[in-house]
C-alpha cells in the first residue's frame, strides 16, 4: 500500500482538522501503548504498529508534508461511514491513557462530560479529539466553544452548508439513523449541494419510515429576495419554493470561456456559470439584479468544440463565439 493510500489520520485516531496539540497528544498516547518495551501483546505486532504510527506522525506533524498529503487524498475519504473511527483498537487504547486525567477534569468542570457525550453521538473520533484538545490545552473555560467548533466542522464536512440539511443530519445521528445519514452524505457529495433541502429531507423520511423530526418550514420566495449567501433571486417557479439566484457582482472583468468555467467552479458549492437559457433569464432581470456592464457575458453552453454561447447585454441577443475570446462572468445558483 502506498503512503498516499494510507489514512494517517485514522492511524493516529484523529479527525483531519485536528490541531498540532491533538496530533502530538494522540501520538504520545499511542506510543505509550504500542512501544515494544511496554506492549503486552506480540512483539512483532508492537514493532509493526510503532512503525506505522511513526510514519503517520512524521507526515502530519510537518505542515508542508501534511498539506501535500491532505491534498492528495481521494475525495472518497470525505464519505461518511457509520462509525467514523479506526478499524483497530487504537482509539480505545488511547482513551485508556487519557482516562485518569479526564475523570479529574469532568469532576472539576461542570458540563464537560456532557459536551464530550454530545460529540460522541456524532463520531467517536470527534469526541476523542475534543478530549485530547481539552486535556492538552487546559482551556477548560473555552470547552463549549471548542466543542461547537469541532461539531460545526464535522457536520459541514460530511453534510454540507445548508442549515436544514445540517439539522436533519444531526437528528439522524442522535437517533442512531446512521444509514440514512450516510445517504445524505452521498447526496451532498454527488450533487455538490445542488439539491432542494425540503425535498431531500422528505425523501429520506419516507424511505426510512422515520418519525419524530419536525420538517422545516418551506420558504416562499419572490423576485428580488436576498438569500443568506447574498444571492439575489431573479427567477422563481410556480411553487414559489425553487428558483435561481445570481451573485451580486461579476467574478472577473473579462475571461476566456475556459477561464470563466474555472472561475465559476472555484466558487463554493453550487454557484456555477449559467447555461444559455439561464443567462437569458438573467438578462431579462438585469435591472433587478444590478451591476451588469453593457458587455458580453459567457454562458456554459457550447455550440461545438471551439465555440460557446454568450449574451450581449447591450443589444440583448445571444451569439456563439470562439472560446478564446474574453467576456464577462456572472455566476448563479439554484435554490
Amino acid at each position: 500500500m502506498s503512503a498516499i493510500q494510507k489514512d494517517y489520520y485514522s492511524i493516529l485516531g484523529v479527525i483531519d482538522s485536528a490541531e498540532m496539540v491533538v496530533i502530538k497528544a494522540a501520538y504520545k498516547a499511542l506510543m505509550m501503548v504500542y512501544h515494544p518495551d511496554r506492549y503486552e501483546g506480540d512483539t512483532d505486532e508492537a514493532i509493526r504498529k510503532t512503525k506505522e504510527i511513526n510514519e503517520a506522525y512524521a507526515v502530519l506533524i510537518d505542515p508542508e508534508k501534511r498539506k501535500q498529503y491532505t491534498q492528495g487524498q481521494s475525495t472518497a475519504k470525505k464519505g461518511y461511514e457509520s462509525n467514523q473511527e479506526p478499524e483497530d483498537n487504537n482509539l480505545n487504547n488511547k482513551d485508556k491513557e487519557l482516562e485518569p486525567g479526564w475523570l479529574i477534569a469532568i469532576e472539576l468542570v461542570k458540563g464537560l462530560d456532557d459536551l464530550y457525550q454530545n460529540l460522541n453521538v456524532l463520531s467517536k473520533e470527534l469526541a476523542f479529539s475534543f478530549k485530547q484538545k481539552i486535556l492538552e490545552s487546559k482551556r477548560f473555560d473555552e470547552a463549549q466553544l471548542i466543542a461547537e467548533n469541532l461539531e460545526s466542522e464535522f457536520i459541514k464536512k460530511f453534510f454540507g452548508t445548508n442549515k436544514d440539511i445540517q439539522n436533519f443530519s444531526r437528528w439522524l445521528l442522535s437517533t442512531q439513523q446512521r444509514a440514512a445519514a450516510k445517504e445524505i452524505n452521498k447526496l451532498v457529495a454527488q450533487t455538490n449541494e445542488r439539491l432542494n433541502p425540503y425535498n431531500v429531507i422528505e425523501t429520506i423520511i419516507k424511505k426510512y419510515h422515520l418519525t419524530g423530526f419536525e420538517m422545516p418550514v418551506r420558504t416562499t420566495y419572490k423576485l428580488g429576495d436576498m438569500l443568506e449567501d447574498d444571492g439575489i433571486v431573479f427567477y422563481v417557479d410556480a411553487s414559489g419554493h425553487h428558483g435561481l439566484a445570481a451573485s451580486r457582482e461579476d467574478l472577473s472583468i473579462k475571461a476566456t470561456w475556459h477561464e470563466a468555467k474555472k472561475l465559476a467552479g472555484s466558487h463554493p458549492f453550487d454557484w456555477h456559470l449559467p447555461n444559455r437559457n439561464e443567462l437569458k433569464l438573467l438578462y431579462e432581470q438585469r435591472d433587478l439584479v444590478g451591476d451588469f456592464a453593457n458587455h458580453l457575458y459567457w454562458s456554459s453552453t457550447e455550440s461545438d468544440s471551439f465555440n460557446a454561447w454568450f449574451h450581449n447585454f447591450y443589444i440583448g441577443n445571444q451569439f456563439t463565439g470562439n472560446k478564446n475570446l474574453t467576456h464577462r462572468v456572472r455566476t448563479i445558483r439554484e435554490f
